[in-house]
Parts: structure tokens; C-alpha cells; sequence
């Protein structure tokens, strides 16, 4: 994190989330809410300034996995990229905030939703940085374990391995559900590392909510020769209890009960960030 830079707390993060979708009856909060801390943990591992700044040689973070974009509104707000009065119209009409991710927002790389696109897209990133001798400047992209189906995923990884792209870093939203299943259960990619592995890349597998340990591993990656992958082992829902690991919570929205339970337990202690 850039020195100066205020911790942002996942418990915040995620009041945050359940405000923006309860005001707009919005859904996804199963996939928002899984990447709360590996969204913090990809900020927290470049320069935010030259991100607000748009300079041309920040690092890009790109969100392939575009339905969790009330996740990254949120984590983009808390770290002064968006105004709070923008992330107020999330998902209504006439707002930029709609419900996928969208490069006509400042501070987003690049438009998805379309899954298996954003991958391929921090790779083109990737080696125009290099090119221009930004050393310093790095590649972030989340992607899903469903995404992971996607064959541009794939394409994408063999172009990374091939051009030895170590500035473009992989994290993987590993919570086992796909839409409204079981992720095994439309294609069964276990054991994950291994596939990785087989293409040649380096790999580190985490818990998906400790923001210490995907910021080293984070680190790590980018001071290897060779690129990388972060599987981060999540929970879908995290936070809500009665979210936690069911499907449907892709597609439900937050009744006003339902958003004052959620919000109660999630508690009243701000705890610090582990960065």
C-alpha cells in the first residue's frame, strides 16, 4: 500500500455492499460478497494515487469476474476512487454503476461480465507495460472458478507462460459455486493447482479472506521470474449467514428484514485490515 493510504476494513466493505444493494434491489450479493478481501488485498498491492491519477504507469487491476461490481464499487469508494455520492446510484437508472463492471466508470481497466474476457485483457496490458518500461507496475485480474471453464482463460495463460508476463498476476475467487450450482458439478477442475501447474506457472493457494496473506502472496508472485496464480479459497455469501454457500443468493435481493439481519451480523467492530 502506498505510504499514507488509509486501511480500508472488510467489515466495512461489506456495510457498505449490503447498502448499495438493498437500495437498489439489487442481486449478486453471494459473489460480492466472497471477494471483499482479495479486492482490498489487490489495491492494497499497488500505487491507488496513480490509479486516481490515471497515469500511464499505474497498475492495472482488472475484475473479470464483472457481476461482483458492487464489490469492487465498494472497495474502490473506500479507497477514494469513486465518490460516495456516485456508489449512492449504484444499479439505478441513469447511473454508470450498473450491475456488471464498466470502463465507462474512471478507475475501471476495462468492461466484463462477459466472462473469460478480463484475462486475456491483463495480458495485453501486461506486455504493453513491459514495452514501455514501466517495471514498477503490475497486472492484478480476478477472475471466478466458474470463469476458469472459459478456454480464453486457457489461450490466455499459455500467452502469459509464453512471453514470461511476471507482471501480470492471477487471483482466482475459488468458493466452489457457479451461478446456481456447485461448481464440480458443471466441470470438475480439481485439483486447480495442478492445472496451473501444468501450464508452467507458479502457484500459491491462500484463504480468500485473510488480506495479509494474499498481499504476500501477492508479493511473492511479482518478485518471481515466472507468473503466477493466487487460488483463494472463499466463501460464497461471506458475512451473511443465512448467504454463506447458497447458490440462490446469485440471483436473490435483501428484503428490508433481511438487510437489518445481515447488517447486524456482521457486528460493530471495525477490524483493521492485516496488511
Amino acid at each position: 500500500m502506498t505510504q499514507g493510504e488509509p486501511a480500508v476494513t472488510p467489515q466495512a466493505v461489506r456495510r457498505t455492499i449490503l447498502e448499495m444493494l438493498h437500495r437498489a434491489k439489487a442481486s449478486h450479493l453471494g459473489c460480492s460478497m466472497s471477494v471483499v478481501e482479495m479486492l482490498i488485498a489487490m489495491y492494497a498491492s499497488v500505487d491507488v494515487g496513480k490509479i486516481r491519477s490515471h497515469a500511464p504507469d499505474r497498475s492495472r487491476i482488472i475484475v473479470s469476474k464483472g457481476h461482483c461490481a458492487a464489490a469492487t464499487y465498494a472497495v474502490m469508494m473506500h479507497y477514494g476512487i469513486i465518490d460516495p455520492d456516485q456508489i449512492r446510484g449504484y444499479h439505478t437508472d441513469g447511473s454508470m454503476l450498473a450491475g456488471h463492471v464498466s470502463h465507462g466508470v474512471r478507475g475501471v481497466e476495462h468492461s466484463t461480465g462477459a466472462l473469460g474476457h478480463g484475462l486475456a485483457v491483463g495480458a495485453g496490458c501486461g506486455l504493453g507495460l513491459r514495452a514501455r518500461g514501466y517495471s514498477d507496475a503490475s497486472v492484478l485480474v480476478l477472475v471466478g472458478d466458474g470463469e476458469l471453464q472459459e478456454g480464453s482463460v486457457w489461450e490466455s495463460l499459455m500467452f502469459i507462460r509464453h512471453h514470461r508476463l511476471s507482471n501480470v498476476v492471477l487471483l482466482v475467487d475459488n468458493n466452489a459455486i457457479s451461478s446456481i450450482t456447485h461448481t464440480h458439478e458443471v466441470i470438475d477442475m480439481r485439483p486447480l493447482a495442478a492445472r496451473f501447474q501444468g501450464f508452467g506457472l507458479m502457484v500459491a493457494e491462500t484463504d480468500g479472506h485473510d488480506v495479509a496473506g494474499i498481499v504476500a502472496a501477492i508479493s511473492d508472485m511479482r518478485r518471481s521470474p515466472t507468473p503466477g496464480v493466487v487460488i483463494c479459497n472463499t466463501v460464497k455469501g461471506k458475512g451473511v449467514s443465512f448467504a454463506e454457500h447458497q447458490p440462490i443468493w446469485h440471483y436473490r435481493t435483501l428484503s428490508d428484514e433481511m438487510y437489518r439481519e445481515a447488517l447486524g451480523g456482521l457486528g460493530n467492530d471495525e477490524e483493521a485490515c492485516r496488511t
